[in-house]
């Protein structure tokens, strides 16, 4: 029996010592658009357009974005028997970025942090948005979004863009 335990161990450190490929975390709004572009698991890139100027959708973005998505959500609950606490600060960033151009982009910091790869500034990248005029009371939004987890905060941005008045999305 205790060879079969040296054995066991033998056999875990040498897998520990072989090292894992390492798991690529865009670090920049730009890494994390162009993974999503180029076709990244559990994302998705969609296109729509809506009849308001660049000007009327940034505003509406400006006002509902710092106040709807610039939250903390904090978590409790019994994990066995010990209380286990946890939160999600999310951190939203408008800006723009020429004359006929805005940028959106959502990171998201969790605590506790788990193991594993550099989280970038201000959080793991969950959402962005290319937003830019096509012409006269015309804007193309251009999202960049997971597949799942958050269909609330997708509708909600595009009832928002659309100069539609929606609720702030439930974070979690």
């Amino acid at each position: 029996m205790k060879t079969l335990v040296r054995l066991f161990i033998l056999v875990v450190l040498i897998a520990l010592a072989v090292p894992l490929p390492a798991i690529q975390i865009p670090q920049t709004r730009r890494e994390f658009v162009e993974a999503v572009a180029g076709g990244a698991r559990s994302v998705k890139m969609e296109t729509f357009v809506v009849e308001r100027s660049l000007g009327e959708v940034y505003a509406i973005l400006q006002k509902r974005v710092m106040k709807c998505l610039d939250v903390e959500v904090k978590r409790s609950g019994f994990v066995g028997n010990q209380m286990e606490v946890s939160s999600s600060d999310y951190n939203p960033t408008l800006r723009k970025v020429g004359a006929d151009k805005a940028e959106l982009s959502l990171q998201v910091v969790h605590r506790p942090r788990g193991i594993g790869p550099t989280i970038p500034p201000g959080g793991l990248y969950i959402m962005a948005a290319d937003v830019r005029s096509t012409g006269k009371g015309r804007t193309e939004v251009v999202l960049y979004r997971p597949t799942m987890g958050y269909k609330d905060l997708t509708r909600t941005l595009r009832q928002w863009t659309a100069g539609e008045d929606a609720d702030c999305p439930k974070m979690k």
